[in-house]
């Protein structure tokens, strides 16, 4: 009988053992399978889970890159790229904007011919040229001078305006030809150095007198803007469609010495626009809201 227990007994723990090492064996290959699987995943995202990690983080690269102006021309884009690296501090929409008018190379080089000339918005700098046979067909007389008559007729308004103050503006120089142009320009040349006229006097065919829209106010003196009239002048001619065209703030886009006497009819909303959003210059404003395709 004791015998029959003990081998009942051995029996039960052969049983035991043997279920152990099943277990055992199976946990063992849970393991294994695991772990080649994992290698599968891992190796699938190699090849192709991480291809689209890499589609997604370009996306957002891209997300988060700067966003393209309107104003944006892909064939300046080495150009945009030269001078962002020149101009780190600059915004890239400034840059953008600045090499749209080719801010970014010597003034003169390449000049282009002015776009639509007749109109009011029209663009005369250092990049910018009109013909030499270019005269506005509607000049008319204001005081000693000649302007175009919708610049004219705002010109008269601002006098009166200004009269109601007490103050007294008179246009001491307005329309320019070609011609006078070259006279002055060689004058102060040989007077001062081309290098030094430059400064302060277009080249023949750079000029906004040409166009017929630019005004030269009382003295052409920096005491004039210090006088009152200057002062009055620098303070309200946006409401009838003039801006001071050459200031401190913006000589190195201008490229040219301050003005305070200096004005340009640009029309009532171009010279509003310019106030409400502070732009500095001309040349910003007619890239952002003139030619954006250019």
């Amino acid at each position: 009988m004791q015998g029959q227990k003990r081998k009942f007994r051995n029996t039960v723990i052969a049983i035991i053992v043997l279920v152990a090492a099943v277990c055992a064996l199976w946990v063992v290959m849970l393991g294994v399978y695991g772990e080649e699987k994992a290698g599968a995943s891992g190796a699938n995202g190699t090849e192709e889970g991480l291809s689209e990690n890499a589609e997604k983080d370009n996306e957002a690269d891209v997300i988060a890159g700067p966003e393209l102006p309107p104003f944006y021309d892909e064939e300046r884009s080495e150009r945009y790229d030269a001078f962002a690296a020149l101009s780190p501090y600059l915004a890239f929409d400034d840059v953008v904007w600045k090499v749209n008018v080719d801010l970014d190379k010597p003034p003169y080089e390449d000049a282009r011919e002015a776009i639509d000339p007749l109109s009011m918005t029209a663009l005369v700098n250092k990049y910018f040229y009109l013909p030499e046979d270019f005269s506005p067909p509607d000049l008319v007389s204001i005081g000693q001078s000649m302007l175009r008559q919708e610049a004219a007729s705002a010109m008269n308004e601002m006098i009166s305006a200004a009269k109601e103050e007490g103050l007294r503006l008179w246009v001491q120089s307005g329309y320019r030809s070609f011609s006078v142009q070259t006279r002055l320009y060689n004058q102060y040349s040989a007077q001062d150095g081309a290098e030094r006229a430059d400064m302060y006097s277009a080249r023949p065919g750079h000029s906004e007198h040409q166009l017929g829209l630019a005004a030269d106010l009382n003295t052409i003196t920096q005491a004039f803007g210090e006088a009152a009239e200057g002062v009055w002048t620098a303070e309200n001619c946006w409401k009838y469609g003039f801006i001071i065209r050459y200031k401190a703030e913006n000589t190195g886009i201008t490229l040219y010495d301050p003005e305070p006497w200096h004005v340009r009819y640009v029309g009532p909303e171009a010279a509003d626009v310019m106030r409400n959003l502070g732009i500095l210059s001309y040349e910003e404003y007619w890239v952002r809201h003139v030619n954006p395709g250019l």
